[in-house]
């Protein structure tokens, strides 16, 4: 279901060996050297300098509890000035019984690995033992989308909101290639080469997919697709490597080829970026825009292995430390985050979120994108082909990946990051790229 991670082959012995030496030392000296936080009466955040979306929930949430006046439930945020060294602490804390209460999804740790040593709590048995007029009913949340932090019937992340893997266009960029699919067109990775066969014989300086970046869209959209096709081929839930195969052989020739095209071409995009908003009423502005310069937009399903899936990716999600003892301030705060008042946030804002894992809010977004107005104050509506094709994408969503920023998890960044770039900027051979692809995953995997 989800992926898990491993270190680089060459480096996997002496890690080991390290993490067992930190276990024995840290553990020997844990007392004087790490400060549990679960020993203190409030749950404790770590993040980097507030830069993600789960800092300005918390910041909220500690004015509720003023607010509501239960200031004790407030979570003290520590703030690091390197990624590296929140990672390192976080991995090193959690391993000598201690560690940060709340860990956020947008950390680059290797949650598939934590969650399956059970150093983060399952939910469900937070849940299962509340009564309280508020309990939280998780069938009134959307299913597939907490699928994706569910391992051996236990619910170990939390999704808050959520983006569909879709791909943006207009009917005049595509037809300069002779493309003629229409609205809701899967597109895999076995049809790709045919569908843009003449986007391949004569780019015309278009990147396939928009690879500018910015201060707050930092990602390299061309590099998560090729991400997403890596983790595409691995069977991670049942430690299966698909990397030396025909059919991965031959999709990774057109996956290349993309990427090639898109990293030499930034003056035009084929394809909007992939995580602008694309919440409901956000599309219903995008769709008036395009009307506005007379040109048609079309959204096609994202890129996927199999066809008859509908991908999604956690935009917002936490876990929660199972060393922690403060259980009761932890599901205050799971109950705070599912609340239709920051669930509704996701639906409507106008920041980065798409979709919110609550159904209800989810339902009612719809009725906002269809009371949306253009600048001439006159309502766009949701009523063509764009919207309504967008709509069903996201409606029936039936797979969902942890990571947005799939190209900086743990695995694709720290796992087979030097592989990966040694085959795109340096040269090796395909069968070499192949092999090393395959080693590296199938020792993490049986390790």
């Amino acid at each position: 279901m989800f992926t898990r991670f491993l270190f680089k082959p060459h480096e996997s012995i002496k890690v080991i060996i390290a993490i067992l030496l930190s276990v024995i030392i840290i553990t020997s000296f844990s007392s004087c050297a790490i400060k549990n936080n679960s020993e203190q009466n409030h749950l404790v955040y770590y993040t980097l300098n507030d830069k993600d979306s789960l800092s300005w929930i918390i910041e909220k949430y500690n004015k509720y509890c003023i607010n509501s006046n239960n200031p004790s439930f407030q979570i003290e945020i520590v703030k690091f000035d390197s990624e590296q060294e929140m990672s390192t602490q976080i991995s090193t804390e959690i391993m000598a019984g201690s560690g940060p209460d709340i860990i956020s999804l947008s950390q680059k740790l290797p949650f598939e690995k934590l969650i399956e040593s059970r150093s983060l709590m399952n939910i469900y048995d937070l849940l299962k033992d509340d009564n309280s007029s508020n309990a939280i009913n998780l069938d009134d949340y959307n299913v597939n989308i907490l699928d994706a932090g569910v391992y051996d019937n236990g619910l170990y992340i939390v999704p808050l909101f959520y983006g569909v893997d879709v791909l943006v266009s207009t009917e005049e960029r595509l037809k300069n290639f002779d493309i003629k699919e229409n609205n809701g067109f899967s597109l895999t990775y076995s049809n790709f080469s045919d569908v843009f066969e003449n986007y391949f014989l004569n780019d015309e300086g278009y990147s396939f997919v928009s690879n500018e970046l910015s201060d707050f869209l930092w990602f390299d959209y061309p590099m998560q697709l090729f991400c997403r096709f890596l983790n595409s081929y691995v069977d991670f839930e049942n430690k299966a490597v698909y990397f030396d195969t025909d059919e991965f052989k031959d999709n990774l020739d057109v996956m290349m080829q993309m990427l090639t095209i898109s990293q030499k071409n930034n003056t035009n995009e084929l394809f909007d970026g992939l995580y602008i908003n694309r919440s409901f009423p956000l599309m219903a502005g995008n769709y008036s825009y395009y009307q506005s310069i007379n040109e048609t937009p079309v959204v096609f399903r994202g890129l996927t292995k199999d066809k008859d899936v509908i991908s999604a990716h956690i935009q917002v999600g936490y876990a929660i430390n199972n060393n922690t003892q403060l259980k009761e301030q932890a599901l205050a705060f799971i109950k705070y985050t599912l609340s239709d008042e920051i669930q509704e946030i996701g639906a409507t804002a106008s920041g980065s979120l798409s979709f919110p894992v609550n159904m209800s809010v989810y339902d009612n977004a719809k009725l906002v994108a269809g009371s949306r107005t253009d600048d001439n104050n006159k309502i766009i509506g949701i009523d063509n082909d764009f919207m309504k094709a967008y709509i069903d994408i996201a409606d029936n969503v039936n797979a969902c990946t942890l990571y947005q920023d799939v190209s900086h998890s743990y695995y694709n960044d720290n796992v087979i990051g030097d592989i990966v770039d040694n085959y795109i900027h340096k040269g090796i051979s395909k069968d070499k790229f192949i092999r090393q692809l395959s080693a590296a995953t199938e020792i993490y995997l049986t390790e």
